[in-house]
């Protein structure tokens, strides 16, 4: 595939397929795997209960998910500040332009109602402005109602990947697919920042004792 010219705007999609399916007998075994692995990454980031079970019913008020933004907010800021924030561009996804305002959510919310969807809708609103395209993104009622809940899988594996780039916590499936690229592009491994969830299983039944 030919590399973009400076002509395409941003959000230009760079792949279409991921090429982490391969391996999987099924879109459906990839997409539970990866919301495996993105439950583990929200364990490590916010010590949260969750897992393939309950992923979508943790993040469903939007609370989470405005949180995270902010995160990556905070951490782009940083490196703003030091001078060290380029134009960034994921696996799937150039131009990628964090924005720098707060995302603002309520806090104390039930699932499905009007402030649930409002902080979820503040979210969606962040990733596009954030330079994630529609083929990426996802409607409220993907969440609320888990009417696609591909796409949010994708989506949020997507902001997993340009916080990498910014020097946070990484899900296991991000680390694998920046070793490969280098791997391919003759490069030593990149430095990314990963999380051990049995450590933490570890560390939980040592404090208990």
């Amino acid at each position: 595939m030919e590399s973009p010219t400076s002509s395409e705007a941003p959000g230009t999609l760079l792949v279409l397929q991921l090429k982490s399916f391969v391996g999987f007998k099924s879109q459906d075994e990839y997409l539970f795997a990866m919301k495996e692995d993105l439950a583990d990454w929200f364990t490590c980031l916010y010590k949260l209960e969750i897992g393939v079970e309950n992923f979508f019913d943790v993040l469903d008020t939007g609370v989470r998910l405005c949180e995270h933004a902010n995160k990556v907010r905070n951490f782009a800021q940083e490196r703003r500040k030091l001078g060290l924030l380029e134009e960034m561009q994921s696996n799937f996804v150039r131009g990628i332009q964090i924005p720098e305002y707060e995302v603002q959510y309520r806090s104390e919310v039930r699932p499905q109602t009007f402030h649930a969807r409002d902080n979820i809708s503040n979210f969606i609103k962040w990733t596009k402005d954030a330079g994630i395209p529609e083929v990426l993104s996802f409607e409220t009622d993907d969440l609320v109602l888990r009417k696609n809940e591909k796409n949010v899988v994708l989506c949020l594996l997507e902001i997993a990947r340009i916080g990498a780039k910014l020097g946070m916590l990484a899900p296991t499936i991000v680390q694998m697919e920046e070793e490969i690229d280098a791997e391919i592009a003759g490069d030593p491994p990149p430095q990314i920042i990963t999380c051990d969830v049995k450590s933490l299983d570890e560390m939980k039944v040592f404090d208990s004792r």
